[in-house]
């Protein structure tokens, strides 16, 4: 009977950890520079969308500035899709 009650409990504590906030699903935001990611709101679903494509490097530099890594983070050499935050913007 103590094995069962310490298994619930484990698995009710747990399940609050794999929970996430609610993102709105049904808005993005899209930019492709600075200014443009300016009009975004934290919290909000955004997609990096370049001009031009072929430095590797500038998505991962988008998203370490814009994307708040407590979400998914999914990104190639051509635009990052994340949940955005304005917490390293100065």
């Amino acid at each position: 009977m103590k094995k069962l009650g310490l298994i619930v409990v484990a698995a009710l504590l747990s399940a609050g950890c794999s929970q996430k906030s609610h993102i709105d699903q049904s808005d993005i935001c899209i930019y492709s520079d600075d200014e443009e990611a300016k009009e975004c709101e934290a919290g909000e679903l955004a997609w990096f969308k370049p001009d031009m494509w072929g430095n590797d490097q500038l998505p991962l530099s988008v998203a370490a500035a814009y994307c708040d890594f407590n979400y998914d983070v999914m990104h190639n050499n051509s635009g990052v899709i994340c949940v955005f935050t304005d917490e390293r913007i100065e």
